[in-house]
């Protein structure tokens, strides 16, 4: 039997042409990925800014009211049971610590769901474990070959 007329590196061709493919979709893939990555974390960068807005607001809101009470129990001293100012305190401070606390959450919240572009770093090490693997694959091949012929 005869082999038919096959250039030489057309095995290695095909296999180079593979790997140029291979090497194509992983780029376009990570590059994807990244994308879809940094719009998740855009959005939660807005959510969270909309929600620090919104407790910078009560927070901002707390302070003349507190104020206005502290000056208007500097001037009436008078006795009783809950006093205008004392009203005026309570919902100054509540308002004061419901603004603050919700942002601490909001900030604790975002810290903890955040990742940026995590994922795709981490495909990135894989990508280039793989290549150093098919890289070191050869060399290996080529030293196992040896050793057999030897």
């Amino acid at each position: 039997m005869s082999r038919p007329n096959r250039p030489l590196l057309t095995a290695l061709k095909d296999e180079i042409g593979s790997l140029e493919a291979d090497l194509r979709q992983m780029v376009v893939l990570r590059w994807q990925l990244a994308r879809l990555e940094v719009q998740t974390a855009v959005g939660q960068i807005k959510r969270l800014s909309t929600v620090l807005l919104i407790f910078a607001v009560m927070v901002l809101s707390a302070v003349p009211i507190l104020a206005v009470a502290a000056a208007w129990s500097l001037a009436a001293g008078e006795g009783g049971a809950i006093s205008f100012v004392q009203w005026l305190l309570i919902f100054g401070l509540g308002l004061l610590i419901g603004g603050a606390a919700g942002g601490y959450l909001a900030w604790r919240r975002f810290r903890r769901s955040f990742v940026g572009i995590e994922q795709t770093l981490e495909e990135l090490r894989e990508d280039g474990v793989w290549l150093r693997e098919w890289v070191g694959g050869e060399k290996a091949l080529a030293e196992q070959e040896a050793d057999q012929g030897a």
